[in-house]
């Protein structure tokens, strides 16, 4: 999972790299183009164990906050869920998200971003939510 997470953040660090700093003013969403948007979602999926643990993620950007959604391709029976919640939240997304964070404050000036991870079960219910 913290390969992924840092896969994930290394692109989003790339996308901010060459956008480069915009006028103030504009919310993260209004700075990312779709296109963008569009590779970062693609990107997610590259990752190492993606294909044999998940089915489906997507990025998604509104105003200042990114959501990364993760959605299991297996049933997660409660003892599975719980261990998994425990794992994620012990396994050190939360100085991922502190990165990012910190990279969105450089590369765009925003200091009010905010990340949140969700992991979904296959039924739709969610598995974990850390939020930064």
């Amino acid at each position: 999972m913290r390969k992924a997470a840092v896969s994930v953040l290394v692109v989003f660090m790339c996308i901010f790299m060459f956008t480069g700093c915009i006028g103030g003013g504009l919310t993260l969403e209004q700075r990312i183009s779709s296109s963008q948007l569009e590779e970062l979602n693609k990107e997610i999926k590259n990752v190492p164990l993606f294909s044999t643990t998940f089915k489906d993620a997507k990025v998604e950007v509104e105003g200042n906050h990114v959501t990364y959604k993760y959605y299991y391709k297996m049933d997660l029976n409660a003892e599975q869920v719980a261990a998994v919640k425990s794992s994620l939240e012990s396994s050190g997304l939360d100085k991922e998200i502190e990165n990012l964070k910190a990279s969105i404050k450089k590369d765009y000036g925003i200091s009010d971003s905010t990340i949140t991870y969700i992991y979904y079960n296959n039924d739709g219910s969610v598995v974990a939510k850390i939020e930064g």
